[in-house]
């Protein structure tokens, strides 16, 4: 089931017990939006006011703390899952009773899926993060006979809509005759946002691993990559690059304006911390890629025991892998269209657990990334250098604290 009729579905369900039509929405990304549709559409209420503490006018949109009166004899609807729901309830329950919040994204099958007896068990996950050495983790990983990985290092379970169909197309990735006396993980960089789904789901002996770099680095790589297959990159339209204008090529510049919008990404303690309210520190492991390529020997060691691999069962190892695109981009706006209409077919076929197709299409890919890409290797301007380091220095201090140790000499 999707977002739209879960949304849907609990309105309905709401305006049959009840007769209060004076609504408030707390809005997720572009799901206020849709709920103001449904109110409006089907039962011609428009809403209150929206609460957005990151983008009030004061006039129809306000933060949670500066409510205007009346509020208290209202119905609040939330659109929002994971932690920020977590978060946006505690706050809301401070200003009204339990009984004047809608969850919206309340999903019954969902919930059968976290009260299931047939859910997978996983002994460690890798939610985070993108463009930090998690692909190469997987292939060294893998080598291990003693630790079971899916072929396919993303599994798109808790990063989608959980349902009982994606659970047993993610139970297909698990088959007990491949997991037996393995230690058995997953990791998958888009789980970064889901702490409390993964905690219901995989329980509270889980252990954590988060592979951080620089996250100036990182954020440059993440945009080379978005730059592969995403389709805002050259669009008029796109409400993610406004200033952008039709048929720009790539620059430091595109980059600088891109960067605004997204260095939230390389904010990693945000993320870790929401992972902290549910599991103690000493079940996290952090590894900063550019220690880990220094010293492959030592961390990778120290993983496997941190893992459970008992010493005469682990693996040594050199050098690690490097398994990515590095700085390729595609070519034109033609190359964007066709290596994004791939990538959604691949979602689609780990979904279904089709590893035949998948195998097809992973050969077709790379025969087409050869036309469709090209390197893009122009550095950052370092004024966008000096600017990021700056918005990421607090959060490189939690991280230290964190880690027990300082990241100056590496990082800055």
């Amino acid at each position: 089931m999707n977002e739209k009729k879960i949304i849907a579905n609990n309105i309905r369900a709401y305006f049959k017990e009840n007769e209060n039509r004076n609504i408030i929405i707390l809005p997720l990304r572009n799901l206020s939006g849709l709920v103001s549709d449904i109110l409006n559409d089907e039962y011609h209420i428009q809403e209150q006011f929206i609460i957005d503490n990151n983008g009030y006018d004061m006039k129809h949109i306000y933060p949670i703390d500066q409510m205007p009166e009346g509020y208290k004899e209202c119905t609040f609807m939330l659109a929002a899952t994971g932690s920020v729901k977590k978060v946006l309830r505690e706050k809301l329950l401070e200003y009204v009773s339990e009984d004047r919040i809608v969850d919206l994204l309340f999903d019954e099958e969902c919930e059968q899926v976290f009260q299931s007896d047939s859910k997978v068990h996983i002994d460690f996950i890798c939610p985070g993060f993108h463009k930090c050495g998690t692909t190469s983790l997987h292939y060294a990983l893998a080598q291990n006979p003693r630790i079971f990985l899916p072929r396919v290092k993303e599994t798109y379970f808790f990063g989608s809509a959980i349902d009982v169909m994606a659970h047993e197309a993610f139970k297909n990735h698990y088959r007990p005759e491949d997991t037996m006396g393995k230690f058995v993980g997953d990791i998958e960089p888009g789980y970064k946002n889901s702490a409390e789904d993964i905690y219901r789901y995989c329980g509270p002996d889980l252990k954590l691993i988060f592979c951080v770099r620089n996250p100036v680095d990182f954020l440059y790589s993440y945009f080379k990559m978005e730059m592969r297959d995403e389709l805002f990159m050259l669009e008029p339209s796109s409400s993610r690059v406004e200033n952008d204008r039709w048929g720009e090529q790539l620059s430091p510049e595109m980059f600088d304006r891109w960067a605004i919008k997204h260095r939230f990404r390389g904010r990693y303690s945000d993320c870790i911390r929401l992972f902290l309210e549910y599991y103690p520190l000493e079940q996290v492991k952090i590894i900063v890629s550019e220690e880990l390529y220094a010293d492959v020997y030592s961390h990778m060691d120290d993983l496997q025991s941190f893992i459970g691999i008992p010493e005469e069962e682990k693996l040594e190892y050199y050098e690690f892998p490097h398994e990515n695109m590095g700085s390729k981009v595609a070519k034109d706006q033609v190359a964007l269209d066709i290596n994004k209409s791939i990538q959604q077919l691949r979602h689609s076929l780990v979904q279904k657990s089709d590893f035949h197709s998948l195998d097809l299409l992973d050969n077709i890919q790379r025969k087409i990334e050869k036309i469709t890409l090209t390197d893009y290797n122009e550095p950052m301007l370092e004024s966008t250098r000096r600017s990021l380091l700056d918005y990421y220095m607090d959060s490189i201090h939690e991280l230290e604290d964190m880690l027990g140790r300082s990241l100056q000499g590496v990082w800055y």
